[in-house]
């Protein structure tokens, strides 16, 4: 349920925190590295063990039981983060807030407010959910921070992606509700799917489906780009290839009129 994990996104070690043990999601991403993935909602967590496990770990971590190099040595791991993420969508679980009430407070308790995040990356799909939204104020209360996906600019595209075409509005009303609780960063997957990436059309309504957002009262902290970086597990994953270094900077580009920090993540 808890696990150590070098990460892209955090830049170094992020304690990771499943609460998707059957690998369940409502989505099926085409990028997606869980192998064995399944649609639907997860069953209810042990709380009890998440925290003693949680615990744990921070604390191995906190001694320098990890290291920055990929042999095993190397300079002691900093704890970057804990990350509510794993195998599905965390926010399907039924004890969604309760784990995100451990995690503040398990940080809190190991010192570590000051130097390591904590992050819930979710799909956005469920934030108009009340014990969804209540456990994402939590998020905010503790000074956590929010990922919400967008990897399409349409439904069409969000279908081919991320395998459901969930409408604009509801994306833009989400994304309003999960920046008035906490922290929120928008996170861009982009990538080439049978030699194609994304089309200047989809960029396009990807910028307005965030201005719109923002026109309705989001306040989003930036955006990120981010590419193909591990082999999806999914069945269409021949189909997929990244993008190069200098094509998402291009892509990033198109997103500054909207006058929010943006980050590119190779």
């Amino acid at each position: 349920m808890v696990y150590p994990v070098m990460s892209r996104r955090a830049g170094g070690l992020s304690i990771g925190v499943n609460l998707n043990l059957g690998q369940e999601c409502n989505w099926a991403c085409v990028y997606c590295e869980v192998e064995g993935l399944v649609r639907g909602a997860p069953g209810p967590v042990d709380l009890a063990r998440l925290e003693h496990e949680l615990d744990a770990v921070l604390t191995e971590a906190s001694s320098g039981r990890w290291s920055t190099g990929t042999t095993g040595e190397g300079p002691r791991a900093e704890i970057k983060d804990i990350s509510i993420a794993g195998d599905g969508e965390p926010t399907l679980s039924p004890q969604f807030d309760g784990a995100v009430d451990i995690c503040a407070r398990l940080r809190q308790q190991h010192g570590l407010e000051g130097s390591a995040r904590l992050v819930v990356i979710t799909n956005g799909s469920r934030l108009h959910v009340p014990e969804v939204e209540a456990g994402v104020r939590r998020l905010g209360e503790a000074g956590g921070s929010l990922w919400f996906k967008l990897d399409g600019g349409t439904p069409a595209a969000r279908e081919e992606v991320n395998a459901v075409a969930i409408p604009d509005e509801r994306v833009e009303a989400n994304l309003v509700l999960a920046t008035a609780a906490c922290e929120t960063w928008v996170q861009c997957m982009v990538l080439s799917i049978d030699g194609q990436g994304p089309t200047e059309y989809e960029l396009d309504r990807r910028v307005r489906l965030l201005e719109r957002a923002c026109e309705a009262g989001a306040r989003p902290a930036g955006v990120v780009i981010y590419g193909l970086a591990r082999p999806s597990q999914q069945p269409g994953a021949h189909r997929l290839s990244p993008l190069a270094g200098d094509r998402l900077k291009a892509i990033a580009a198109r997103f500054e009129g909207l006058h929010l920090p943006l980050q590119v993540v190779e």
